[in-house]
């Protein structure tokens, strides 16, 4: 907190005390950071702002001159929020994590995907990422009050059992975002599938997808029919996993860790035990399919196309990857690629 800040704060509270010496006045937390919020716009502004109609403190906005953000689009989202003391919170970018000394080279610093309409976004921030559009952007003041969600009845009523149905803040203080509408996707899966045509028409020749959404290619094929492995067999795997971009998230072999900046000297770096099942799953009389466990689906149907002494890369969309969940190193609704080695039989 700066200087200026510290003694306005430190100002009114000392007039507080002044004028409740003989009566003690308590102070609701919204109350307060009212308050706090409005001298920071003093001190930092010069300037007390009005809230929109979304309760919000708009500092700097600039709508985009792309495509419309609709109701149950998808958009990725950039963003940096700050306390109003000017540390940083939450973020997307690598800028940021090098700033704050946090950067990790097995981390993947990405816009995040965040769908409308499924309350990931309080509600009052969904409303202002709409009115943006793609391209757009905007830096605004974050009121714990507008840290609520407009959830329809049966939701509230849901969420009313763990003791919060939306409309009591999620948050406690006052927030600075910074947040940019990078890209509005209207259809996820479509927008994954020109993704990898993309990548195979840039690096594999245009090769087809096997099913949808699945490509593989054999760069080490072996025809000899006594190296095809059994229904249920277990194999040992060598494999590198990769985004499209090339960002390598995941490796059981060593030198490639090196190579990528994943090394770590805590882990064993040992073939992975597959279960081999032909296009890596089975099927019951009703055509369901069980695949095989422990692996990715895109991972197991690789290694059930492959005999002992081949190599394979493969790319799939998120459906057969990860689908939804995200983590530090990929992020949700992530295509993927394989680089997955089967040494000689034993």
């Amino acid at each position: 907190m700066n200087k200026s800040l510290k003694a306005i704060i430190a100002a009114a509270a000392l007039a507080a005390m002044a004028a409740s010496c003989a009566k003690y006045v308590t102070e609701d937390n919204i109350t307060a950071q009212k308050r706090i919020r409005e001298a920071w716009m003093r001190v930092n502004l010069g300037q007390v702002l009005e809230a929109d109609e979304n309760g919000l403190y708009i500092i700097e906005s600039t709508p985009g001159d792309g495509q419309a953000v609709g109701d149950t689009a998808f958009c990725l989202l950039d963003y940096v929020a700050r306390d109003l003391d000017g540390n940083y919170t939450t973020y997307t970018t690598e800028e940021v994590a090098r700033k704050m000394g946090t950067y990790s080279s097995t981390n993947y610093y990405s816009p995040e995907i965040v769908q409308m309409g499924q309350f990931k976004l309080y509600t009052p921030v969904e409303n202002l990422v709409k009115s943006l559009g793609k391209g757009g952007s905007a830096k605004f003041l974050l009121p714990p009050e507008a840290t609520t969600y407009d959830y329809p009845k049966d939701l509230r009523k849901y969420y009313k059992t763990y003791g919060n149905d939306g409309t009591e803040p999620a948050l406690s203080e006052n927030f600075i975002y910074e947040m940019k509408v990078v890209d509005v996707i209207d259809d996820i899966f479509q927008y994954q599938i020109d993704r990898l045509e993309d990548f195979s028409a840039r690096n594999y020749a245009g090769v087809d997808s096997i099913c949808k959404g699945f490509y593989m290619v054999k760069i080490k094929e072996n025809t000899a029919e006594a190296d095809t492995i059994a229904s249920g067999a277990t194999v040992k795997v060598n494999y590198i996993g990769k985004l499209l971009d090339g960002f390598c998230f995941d490796t059981n072999i060593a030198d490639s860790a090196k190579v990528y900046g994943l090394y770590d000297v805590s882990k064993t770096y040992s073939q992975l035990s597959v279960t081999y099942e032909p296009d890596g799953y089975t099927s019951d009389d009703d055509g369901n399919k069980s695949y095989v466990t422990g692996v990715i689906n895109g991972f197991a149907m690789t290694v059930g196309r492959m005999k002992y002494d081949e190599t394979a890369i493969a790319f799939f969309w998120s459906n057969l990857a990860y689908g939804t969940s995200s983590s530090d190193t990929y992020p949700a609704y992530s295509p993927m690629f394989f680089y997955i080695d089967i040494p000689p039989k034993e």
